[in-house]
């Protein structure tokens, strides 16, 4: 069974705007016919310029969107089904942009038992979910402390603490670093890799960070609404002048490799990492 899969998966919605000649309807369509499966376990990254319909998709694996056309389950069941969209929540949480829209109690630790208070778990569970979630994130010492005291990055780790406590199969993260300093991203991306790694969450991460995007396993890009691109990094991030149509950036290593080539050095064109540039310009050099 797969954790995501979407077929042939739509949504329209009527937005109202104010003319000279009164108020009209336009329809927008955020997202047309896109097919999608997702693995348990896998990290999946979404990319997308503003506006293509990638947070839209995100918002579709939480539920809190539903298809107007086409189909998306999670872990087999159909996110158009009222009755399932408890469930659905529980399987897959959603980490959002901004953590402070996100946390609801004055005291960590009480935000972090305030999904499975909703749950209706019994306390000594709560308890032990909030101190394992806090471990995970390696936010422990933080537990007695006011969520406004924390840093940007740990006020966002505490929000994947909330959700972890949910016991979810997978966490969706729609743009999770975009209102973070360097030491901020380095500290939530780190988290959500071990997450991955060590705890066997699906991961899907939509960012526009291409160094964050080059870490998943496998990519897809969103443009206008459509899926128009999907494979591993390497493949993705290879065609740097496709990417540049769709308004997207490539790996500030990969558009240095590129601009070499087009000088006529004789370098891949799949290279994501310093390290994968040292030893390219390494070999490159043994070879002369």
């Amino acid at each position: 069974m797969k954790m995501v899969k979407a077929e042939g998966l739509s949504y329209a919605y009527t937005r109202l705007t104010e003319t000279d000649h009164g108020t009209e309807e336009k329809k927008i369509t955020a997202l047309e016919q896109v097919d999608i499966e997702i693995e348990k376990g896998e990290f999946i990254v979404v990319l997308g310029h503003n506006g293509s319909g990638k947070s839209t998709f995100a918002k579709h694996i939480n539920a809190l969107l539903q298809p107007t056309g086409g189909t998306l389950w999670v872990k087999g069941m159909d996110t158009r089904q009222e009755e399932k969209v408890w469930d659905i929540r529980q399987t897959a949480g959603m980490v959002f942009q901004n953590p402070d829209n996100q946390l609801v109690a004055t005291v960590v630790e009480e935000d972090i038992a305030f999904g499975p208070e909703n749950m209706g778990i019994e306390p000594k569970e709560i308890r032990r979910r909030v101190d394992d979630a806090l471990a995970t994130v390696r936010m422990s010492e933080f537990a007695a402390y006011t969520p406004s005291k924390l840093s940007g990055g740990q006020k966002q780790r505490i929000a994947i603490a909330g959700v972890l406590a949910m016991k979810p199969d997978c966490i969706v993260l729609d743009e999770p670093t975009a209102m973070l300093d360097p030491v901020g991203r380095k500290e939530v991306m780190e988290t959500i890799e071990r997450l991955n790694r060590e705890e066997g969450i699906t991961i899907i991460l939509i960012t526009h960070y291409m160094d964050e995007a080059v870490r998943g396993d496998r990519v897809y890009v969103i443009d206008d609404g459509h899926l128009v691109m999907q494979g591993h990094p390497k493949e993705i991030f290879a065609q740097v002048e496709t990417l540049k149509g769709y308004g997207l950036d490539v790996p500030q290593v990969t558009e240095t490799a590129y601009l070499l080539r087009k000088e006529g050095i004789d370098l891949p064109g799949d290279i994501l990492t310093i390290e994968e540039m040292v030893g390219a310009l390494c070999q490159l050099k043994s070879a002369i």
